[in-house]
This record gives C-alpha cells, sequence and structure tokens, in this order.
C-alpha cells in the first residue's frame, strides 16, 4: 500500500492508532508531538516510562518502538512546529 500518514500526538489515541496502523502495513508513518512526557501520560501511552517523564518528548518516547512493530513500514519522527511543512 502506498499510504504515507502523519500522526499528530501520542497520547492514549494517538499512539493506538499509530500501532494498529502500523500493523496494517502502510509505507510510511511519521509521529509528531513535542510534548514532554508528564506522569499522567503514564497512564495512556503503554510505550512511556518513568525514565522518559521530563527527559524526552513523547515522540522521541514512542516512535523507536512503533518502529519494531513492522519492519515494512517506514516508522520517522517528525520534528519542528506542527505546519505545512511536515506535510511536503
Amino acid at each position: 500500500i502506498k499510504l504515507d500518514c502523519l500522526i499528530v500526538g501520542m497520547r492514549g489515541v494517538g499512539v493506538e492508532t499509530a500501532k494498529n496502523l502500523i500493523l496494517a502495513g502502510p509505507h510510511r508513518v511519521d509521529v509528531w508531538d513535542n510534548v514532554k512526557v508528564e506522569a499522567r501520560d503514564l497512564g495512556a501511552n503503554f510505550y512511556l516510562t518513568e525514565a522518559d517523564i521530563g527527559n524526552k518528548t513523547r515522540g522521541e518516547a514512542t516512535f523507536e518502538k512503533l518502529r519494531e512493530l513492522n519492519n515494512y513500514v517506514k516508522v520517522d519522527l517528525a520534528h519542528g512546529e506542527l505546519g505545512m511543512d511536515l506535510f511536503s
């Protein structure tokens, strides 16, 4: 499938959507979330750990684990401000 996706937000719904989409096998999935991990995020994102709190963004802490789900899907972390530049 030649499908490229950008998922914004790695809280509960975002990470679950990314997981299911990656397992379905699109061409590429980029994740974006520049918010630092907080203790409350541990209840919604099962990929986060206590060591991530305050040290990483939710995107940084999540995308490597998502990448491991399907070797045939290119999973990357989108950087920068959320805007039209991310779609190019």
